[in-house]
């Protein structure tokens, strides 16, 4: 009797094959997705760790620096309202120079210019402004005292000593104007100006483009407040100044004809000493471009911002006005929307979501750094 010895026919062996590798596949694939689940999530973590840590720098340094600086606003606002890339386009020359000079000329403006009734009427809001141009810092505060609150014809020389200012017919009114009126109901500015509790330093904030260098085309970044195109590097910048005695002409070196050197008088803005890199001052004007700094890395596109100030007007010299959204504490609302740059995106194929922060961050002027 023969006997037949058991085993696979060659289909069965195949199809066993088959199995086995799909099993294999499948393993595998679920390994595989495990891994690139892991490297998203990472990834996803480290580039929101990188913009949360740089977005609470960015809330620290605006909680430290002081409160809504209104002399800059009323430099900016009754100058040049014109913007690019984000930002303001005009510099504003940060209170050291009043226009009635020629801007690009090495000769600074005069002192500050007063307001004051004419003969037989009131002075109102707005009456005294010397608008498009730029205001000396101090100029905010001069716009809420009358020197010549009796309307009376003395050309505002009550004592007739030669000087229309410290006369009796000198009256702070305790109301208007505005420091900004913002581009919508909201408040929203283009840049944020804080100034610390001494007078003695201002910090200034903007947002602003700049092509990123990994993009992997010709970046076409354009436009004002909407930008257009692609390649776009955006940042959220900050520069520091410093105060001086210098007077009216900005220079230690030489004695001011109308004594304005070392008064006590607010009158010379410097680059501050961190943002420069070479020995000696800088006035701060029309050359600020090259001194700001970025606050977010650059693996960090800071791809919106937006600035809302409360209230557009200073408590300190308008505590007459009851108009409610006037009545508060100085606050700033922040909204911003961040996402990985281009040396980020290179490196992963999927899709990041965005990270959007909206925050309110109460201001003081005490100094509690």
């Amino acid at each position: 009797m023969q006997i037949q010895k058991g085993g696979f026919s060659l289909i069965e062996i195949v199809i066993g094959m088959m199995i086995v590798t799909i099993v294999m596949l499948a393993a595998f694939s679920a390994v595989t997705a495990i891994w690139i689940a892991k490297v998203k999530l990472i990834e996803k973590t480290e580039i929101e760790k990188q913009a949360y840590f740089a977005t609470e720098k960015f809330f620290e340094m605006i909680k430290k620096w002081g409160t809504i600086d209104y002399e800059e606003y009323w430099n900016r606002y009754s100058y040049s309202t014109n913007y690019w890339s984000g930002h303001f386009n005009n510099p504003s020359w940060f209170g050291n120079f009043w226009s009635t000079w020629v801007v690009w000329s090495t000769s600074y403006g005069n002192s500050l210019y007063y307001c004051g009734s004419p003969n037989g009427s009131n002075m109102w809001t707005w009456w005294c402004l010397d608008s498009n141009t730029h205001q000396r810092y101090g100029e905010y505060r001069q716009q809420f005292i009358d020197r010549n609150s009796d309307q009376d014809a003395d050309w505002w020389d009550e004592d007739g000593d030669g000087s229309i200012i410290n006369d009796d017919d000198d009256l702070f009114l305790w109301e208007w104007p505005h420091a900004f009126s913002g581009t919508s109901v909201e408040n929203k500015v283009w840049e944020l100006y804080l100034v610390n509790s001494l007078w003695n330093e201002r910090t200034l904030f903007r947002w602003n483009i700049a092509v990123d260098p990994d993009y992997f085309w010709t970046p076409t970044c354009s436009g004002t407040e909407t930008i257009s195109g692609s390649g776009c590097l955006w940042n959220i910048e900050f520069l520091k100044l410093s105060w001086r005695d210098y007077g009216d002409d900005h220079d230690s070196a030489s004695i001011d004809a109308n004594g304005s050197q070392f008064d006590g008088i607010i009158d010379t803005w410097l680059i501050h000493e961190d943002f420069i890199s070479t020995l000696g001052e800088v006035v701060a004007g029309s050359n600020n471009q090259d001194y700001w700094q970025g606050i977010f890395p650059n693996t960090v596109h800071v791809s919106d911002a937006q600035f809302y100030v409360y209230p557009n007007k200073s408590l300190d010299y308008s505590w007459r006005d009851n108009t409610s959204s006037i009545l508060v504490s100085p606050y700033v609302q922040i909204k911003m929307t961040l996402q990985p740059s281009y040396k980020i995106k290179r490196k992963i194929t999927w899709w990041v979501p965005l990270v959007e922060i909206a925050t309110t961050i109460q201001l003081s002027d005490l100094d509690i750094r």
